[in-house]
């Protein structure tokens, strides 16, 4: 199939059918998880400066270690439609009640529900999607999920960079244009929530607890969730890879600011044209997946690859001296990121059957969420302790660091290829299997 016959089949996917439907709703509630990231981070910072943002992001990150386990239990033993309705309805109700923060307490707690109803919704809909495209599909669904989630970003970005600037405009006080961007919030959800609820889907063997007769059933099934992904040795390597690639994320997230201006000369912009560069790079990678799939090579050769092209790419920026260089490899590093996320998502999707897909991807989620956390908080610390204690050019601490998450994505790729090395070769060359 050549590229154009590709693109025709995704656009198609998401112009009819019951995938778009799911495809347009998570897209639209991914728009409104942004929107709510930047408006709850301002008003964060509006009540109590620096740490009252960190206090923002912390009710983001510390859920998804407590409840996204909770979230596969329940995607594996619960209507899936109706989890995600009840999500984005009780997601719109919250988002209302940040109208009327006012203390870093309140802003947490509204926050950590929130975000603990996304972690409910997200495995949920993960394990909808290969209900409703073929196997053949898999693959353009999970690379249009990818744009759906994080393609809403810059439309994200740019409402609430338009409700912020509405006291400039009109002369709205800053209380007000903060109320807009919650009602704008609220109704993404909302809309979401009315676009689930047309979906038809096929009737639901899942089992079923009951907790009046049996209160260890969840703790079972969170048992059994875990050990059919550790014993899985293919789940096990895709989560472990994802995982380290997105602490490299981390550290280009927390760091990539301080290292574009004081390393790179960049100017105040230098940050955004490393982020539109990433950007770029997973949009790439996201449209070459297709033309790889055609090589015939297992998929987590595909994985093991693109995350050595990825922590490579992530090696050489520690050793820039410009933006524009920077940029330069930042895309590769996109085009890595993205391959891989696109490759592990079909593999789990593929690999894990209907009765725990749910609790597969909670722990995907899981694991990726607290790698994510961790490289955050440590690669600021670690900048700071290793600063002037190597021989240029690693005199920097920020380099220092950027190197070591180039490092280890790059050894999660040469450690997946080492242990796929004797199964998935002679798969390739026996059956030609994908």
């Amino acid at each position: 199939m050549d590229s154009r016959g590709a693109f025709r089949n995704r656009f198609q996917l998401v112009t009819g059918g019951q995938f778009a439907r799911l495809w347009w709703a998570g897209s639209i509630s991914s728009t409104g998880d942004w929107i709510e990231l930047f408006a709850t981070i301002a008003l964060g910072d509006a009540i109590g400066g620096g740490p009252g943002a960190l206090v923002a992001l912390l009710a983001k990150f510390i859920p998804g270690l407590l409840f996204t386990p909770v979230g596969g239990i329940l995607a594996d033993r619960m209507d899936r439609k109706r989890t995600m309705i009840i999500s984005d309805v009780g997601r719109a109700g919250l988002v209302l009640l940040l109208i009327f923060v006012s203390t870093l307490p309140q802003l947490f707690l509204l926050g950590f529900f929130i975000e603990m109803l996304s972690l409910i919704r997200q495995p949920a809909r993960e394990a909808l999607v290969p209900q409703l495209v073929d196997e053949h599909e898999l693959v353009g669904a999970n690379s249009l999920s990818v744009l759906g989630a994080y393609g809403t970003f810059p439309l994200g970005a740019m409402i609430w960079s338009a409700v912020s600037k509405l006291p400039d405009w009109f002369g709205f006080e800053t209380a007000t244009a903060l109320k807009i961007g919650w009602s704008l919030d609220a109704l993404t959800f909302l809309v979401s929530a009315a676009v689930v609820s047309t979906l038809s889907l096929r009737s639901q063997s899942l089992p079923r607890f009951d907790l009046r007769h049996d209160w260890r059933a969840p703790f079972r099934d969170l048992r059994d969730g875990v050990n059919f992904v550790f014993a899985h040795r293919g789940l096990r390597v895709v989560i472990f890879g994802l995982a380290t690639a997105l602490i490299g994320g981390g550290v280009l997230v927390a760091q990539g600011q301080t290292f574009s201006r004081e390393l790179l000369g960049g100017s105040i912009s230098g940050f955004a044209v490393l982020s539109a560069a990433l950007g770029i790079g997973g949009a790439l990678g996201v449209l070459a997946i297709q033309s790889l799939e055609r090589i015939r090579l297992h998929r987590t050769i595909i994985f093991g690859a693109s995350l050595i092209v990825a922590g490579a790419a992530l090696t050489v920026v520690s050793f820039a001296v410009t933006v524009q260089g920077a940029a330069i490899w930042a895309v590769v590093l996109g085009i890595g990121s993205g391959v891989a996320y696109v490759t592990g998502f079909t593999y789990m999707h593929e690999k894990t059957d209907d009765e725990v897909r749910g609790r597969a991807f909670a722990a995907l989620f899981t694991v990726a969420r607290t790698a994510i956390l961790l490289s955050m908080t440590v690669a600021a610390f670690a900048a700071a302790v290793l600063n002037g204690r190597l021989p240029p050019p690693f005199d920097e601490g920020i380099r220092v660091v950027f190197l070591l998450g180039g490092l280890i994505i790059l050894l999660a790729g040469l450690t997946t290829l080492w242990v796929v090395r004797e199964v998935f070769p002679r798969r390739v060359v026996a059956s030609g299997s994908k």
